[in-house]
């Protein structure tokens, strides 16, 4: 069997496939009320639609937006370290291929001052609070595949680098729910219980006044309302009546309307994307993450193949494909170590018992 042929390498893809997808998909209406989209679009059905009608099925279309790239970057730190990699590692990462007109100004302001030498644990310290941070975290979720808590840990880690606060522990929280979604036996549930075990409880300290001040508490709404709906379109009314903060951009807001989305997709990956695409607001961001839930869950072979082929035909789908191996193959080499790990600790816990 190739490696292309196991089901880890569909989960990875398929994390990494479908946040692209998504992101693609929920481009051309990020910032708009859903009730705008309904008006000027209809829904949002097809994630190539623009970039076929502006000739880019001959691969010179950019696959994504800065979510994409950003993701991109987080692996190849993994890659170029061959394992587990620090804060450290990925601030180099960040040196070698950030392009800051690509990214918005919390992250240009991160890069100039890796650039100038400030080591990467201080740089995020006083940055503006936006969604930067949660929305290409996903590697750390695929590098711990089953490991929800460890997937926590290195994803704050990760994130304060160029985020603060709010947008450090939700990045732990996707990480982890994306760390327990590859697990052979997740399922949706399994994934929304993750993401509310590992939401702090903790009260939030921001500039305004908030209808949640805890994000574990955001969550359980979110997803209560999600699974109330039934429905992904239907759940837009009450997702937006209670979870829509100061900006579209707030993590808070979009973790809130990610899973709330994701409960009420019941994990269906195509409508999951879709209800992440037609709500509007962070709308590249919302079905991106839907996607990667979905991805790793269920395998690429979830996605709708058109939309897989349309990612075929990307700038760059080769390398992308290449970089999900990559992935795919450091996730291979954990687990065997861990399994020679778990292997020395039982022979070393029967010896005890002689």
């Amino acid at each position: 069997m190739t490696l292309r042929n196991t089901m880890l390498f569909k989960k990875v893809f398929g994390c990494l496939g479908a946040g692209a997808i998504g992101d693609q998909l929920g481009r051309p209406v990020e910032g708009w009320h859903y009730l705008d989209i309904e008006k000027h679009k209809g829904r949002l059905t097809d994630p190539w639609e623009e970039s076929d009608r502006t000739g880019g099925g001959d691969r010179g279309f950019e696959i994504g937006t800065d979510d994409t790239a950003l993701g991109q970057i987080l692996c190849h730190a993994y890659l170029e370290k061959g394992g587990r990699i620090t804060v450290e590692d990925y601030a180099k990462q960040w040196l070698e291929e950030f392009e800051p007109t690509r990214f918005f100004f919390c992250m240009r302001n991160t890069y100039e001052l890796l650039k100038m030498g400030y080591s990467p644990r201080l740089t995020g310290a006083l940055n503006i609070v936006t969604g930067s941070g949660l929305m290409a975290i996903n590697p750390v979720g695929i590098y711990h595949a089953c490991d929800p808590e460890a997937a926590y840990g290195d994803a704050l880690e990760m994130a304060s680098m160029f985020q603060r606060d709010l947008d450090m522990f939700i990045p732990g929280v996707i990480a982890g729910a994306i760390a327990e979604a590859m697990n052979s036996n997740a399922t949706v549930d399994s994934v929304l219980e993750t993401a509310i075990r590992l939401a702090p409880a903790e009260k939030m300290v921001t500039f305004d006044e908030r209808r949640f001040d805890n994000l574990k508490d955001t969550i359980a709404r979110a997803v209560e309302i999600g699974r109330a709906a039934g429905d992904v379109f239907a759940a837009r009314e009450g997702l937006y009546a209670e979870m829509l903060q100061y900006a579209a951009i707030d993590p808070q807001e979009v973790f809130a309307l990610t899973f709330g989305i994701f409960a009420a997709s019941g994990g269906d990956t195509e409508q999951a994307m879709l209800g992440g695409a037609n709500i509007g607001r962070d709308s590249d961001t919302i079905s991106s993450l839907n996607g990667q839930l979905c991805g790793a869950l269920h395998g690429i072979d979830s996605v709708p193949e058109r939309w897989v082929e349309g990612l075929y035909r990307g700038a760059g789908a080769e390398a992308f494909l290449k970089t999900a191996e990559g992935m795919t193959e450091l996730v291979m080499a954990k687990l065997e170590r861990m399994e020679r790990q778990v292997g020395w600790l039982r022979g070393m816990l029967e010896g005890n018992g002689e």
